[in-house]
């Protein structure tokens, strides 16, 4: 299912900040905030989304039933509610919107609203998550955090231990502009009491959040304070208190990703009272993670990254200066951002480590065109107005050189559609054309 009517009717409505009317709908049919056993909720600006495959993929070994929500998703609206290893089959998915959508408008005439929609696009993906995991019975919840934290549709839920991976600019329309701001946002999915796992920070963040985790008597677990981790030619190495483990392998490209392992690690570690793992069942779900879109290789010269802000730019122009130093071909980035995004800092981030760049849009509603982007990226890098991915993909020499899809979240999804619908019918994986490229 690439969406249903009721998300596209919702996503018109936009975004709606605030937990009272899905913390109102959830205790009308009858989920209290507590009612998820052991949930893990996972915030930050880049990364999230990596811990939290991380932490699937080891309960999973560990022979929990595991219940992932991510977002946003690349291709299918499914991708965002997983449950033991499987997005949610479209049937289920559309029963579950449909009753919710009902139940939710009915609901909103008896409580007398008068706020347009019960709910919006995100709070409708969060209670009908809630629902398949309450319904499936999962011993583990594993929750993305959509936007910020402290006001997101996620943190209706009690969470038994919260994570927040990295604190940097994204969102600052809503979130602020100053960190200390971003980091106060994120920091309100501290529970009271409860284990709370800190990324590395800058110390003026790092002040932050632990200063609300002392005001709410949370237990603070800090990167490289009470855990740590090196990284060295056998794999990863981490440590916490006397528990010390050696040569893991993490699934995922990226030096960073040692980072957001050691953090998953941590995660598991310290709850071990409430879900036992084994070191074998954590070595092997470490090992086998995958992550779709995030330093992804579709052969060898094509190259998915989910980089949309400066923060993961700069993760992604690591990455490729380490690539470089082994393979002599050209690079180009296919480009795309969201109207939203900080192009221009995106843009000088990683036109330094590429040789040319193809601006591009994909159909997604909030896509700045190519047009756009040509007129606002100022580079000694040459860029091309490609318009339509579907364009610039015909003008990219497949093979003889590398090519890279990054800025934005929709921009490789829609590649990775195209890329599978080539397969399906059987045309060559490179997508291979005979266009002459003298004209870019």
């Amino acid at each position: 299912m690439i969406t249903h009517p009721i998300l596209s009717e919702l996503a018109t409505h936009g975004v709606r900040m605030g937990l009272s009317n899905l913390r109102a709908f959830l205790e009308h049919i009858g989920i209290p905030p507590n009612r998820c056993p052991f949930v893990v909720h996972v915030g930050g600006t880049n990364g999230k989304g990596s811990v939290c495959r991380m932490l699937e993929s080891i309960y999973l070994e560990a022979g929990y039933k595991v219940g992932l929500y991510t977002s946003p998703h690349l291709q299918h609206v499914n991708e965002r509610i997983r449950v033991a290893g499987s997005d949610i089959d479209s049937a289920h998915l559309s029963k579950l919107l449909e009753s919710t959508h009902s139940t939710a408008r009915e609901w909103s005439k008896v409580e007398g609203f008068d706020s347009g929609i019960p709910l919006t696009y995100f709070e409708m993906m969060t209670a009908v998550a809630i629902q398949y995991f309450v319904q499936e019975g999962t011993d583990v919840v594993i929750l993305e955090v959509g936007l910020g934290g402290r006001l997101d549709a996620t943190n209706v839920v009690d969470s038994t231990v919260s994570c927040i991976v990295s604190i940097d600019f994204d969102h600052t329309d809503v979130l602020g502009e100053d960190l200390s701001s971003i980091a106060t946002e994120k920091a309100g999915i501290i529970k009271e009491g409860k284990d709370v796992i800190f990324g590395t920070m800058n110390d003026s963040v790092s002040r932050v959040l632990r200063y609300i985790a002392s005001t709410k008597e949370a237990v603070i677990h800090q990167l490289g304070t009470n855990f740590n981790f090196s990284s060295t030619p056998e794999g990863l190495s981490f440590q916490s208190g006397a528990f010390r483990l050696e040569g893991i392998k993490v699934g995922l490209e990226g030096t960073h990703q040692c980072h957001n392992a050691a953090l998953a690690l941590e995660i598991v570690h310290s709850q071990q009272h409430l879900r036992p793992v084994t070191v074998s069942a954590t070595l092997r779900g470490l090992a086998q993670v995958q992550h779709s879109g995030r330093l992804e290789w579709l052969t060898d010269t094509v190259l998915l990254d989910a980089a949309h802000n400066p923060a993961g730019a700069e993760k992604l122009a690591e990455y490729l200066e380490e690539v470089r130093r082994t393979n002599t071909l050209p690079v180009t980035l296919l480009l795309g951002c969201s109207q939203e995004k900080n192009l221009r800092s995106i843009s000088v981030i990683l036109g330094s480590v590429v040789d040319r760049i193809f601006a591009t849009h994909c159909s997604h509603p909030r896509a700045k065109s190519s047009s756009d982007i040509v007129r606002e990226v100022k580079l000694d890098t040459p860029i091309f107005d490609m318009g339509d991915v579907e364009n610039a993909i015909q003008h990219c020499r497949w093979g003889e050189e590398l090519v890279v899809v990054a800025g934005s979240i929709f921009l490789v999804g829609a590649v990775k559609d195209i890329w599978e619908q080539q397969s399906s019918i059987g045309t060559d994986s490179t997508l291979a054309n005979q266009i002459d490229d003298s004209t870019v």
